[in-house]
């Protein structure tokens, strides 16, 4: 009995599309853990800035607030004090995000370069349309 191969299908996925989902997948989760790397220290900052203002604000605007008071009335010393803990705060916040944001776009073009790398190999390695149908497909 003579076997006849039927053409593959959609629904048969060839070894070369495996290879290249395989592929596309394991370089989606790099992608992700180089973006979760960058961005962290990014995320740090901003913890950082929270914990402080957070739990050392208390101690900081009492020791202000307290040296203060020997030069200026009371009231002055208190709204120079908490100015310059928001103005602390403030800069930290800013300067973790602009740490995240530069690591996001230093990520993107970084990311991408080795999936458009592949499937344009993946372009040149494809027979032209015109192959397939002269070949009785």
């Amino acid at each position: 009995m003579s076997e006849t191969r039927r053409p593959p299908t959609p629904q048969d996925p060839s070894p070369a599309a495996e290879q290249l989902a395989s592929l596309s997948r394991a370089e989606s989760a790099l992608a992700r853990t180089w973006l979760r790397d960058d961005q962290g220290t990014g995320q740090g900052r901003l913890g950082t800035a929270g914990l402080l203002l957070i739990w050392v604000l208390p101690a900081l605007v009492v020791a202000g607030v307290l040296g203060l008071a020997a030069v200026m009335p009371l009231w002055a010393a208190v709204l120079c004090v908490v100015a310059a803990l928001v103005l602390l705060g403030i800069g930290l916040g800013l300067a973790g995000r602009s740490r995240s944001r530069r690591a996001s776009a230093r990520l993107a073009p970084q990311t991408w370069r080795p999936l458009r790398e592949d499937a344009d190999g993946l372009d040149q390695a494809r027979p032209a349309s015109g192959d397939l149908e002269r070949s009785g497909g």
